[in-house]
């Protein structure tokens, strides 16, 4: 399992990615974007999934960046 980085654009994309992930079940975290990253509104949400799940909770025009985590550095997915 890797542990990801969900970036967007504003609040409400947080608000509406973290409903559909807490519908679904998954366990993750928001927290303050890393001092590293950028990000439109200074949040994100951090989680663990498998290789490819991460792109299902890519919304079009929310998600601003995905990023895996390797310890304190983050690979840009999307």
């Amino acid at each position: 399992m890797n542990e990801y980085l969900l970036l967007f654009h504003n609040t409400p994309g947080v608000l509406q990615t973290r409903k559909a992930m807490q519908a679904s079940g998954v366990t993750f975290r928001v927290q303050d974007i890393p001092r590293q990253l950028r990000g439109g509104c200074g949040l994100c949400i951090r989680f663990h999934g498998h290789p490819g799940e991460e792109n299902q909770w890519v919304i079009p025009g929310v998600t601003q960046a995905v990023y895996r985590c390797e310890g304190e550095a983050f690979i840009e997915m999307l």
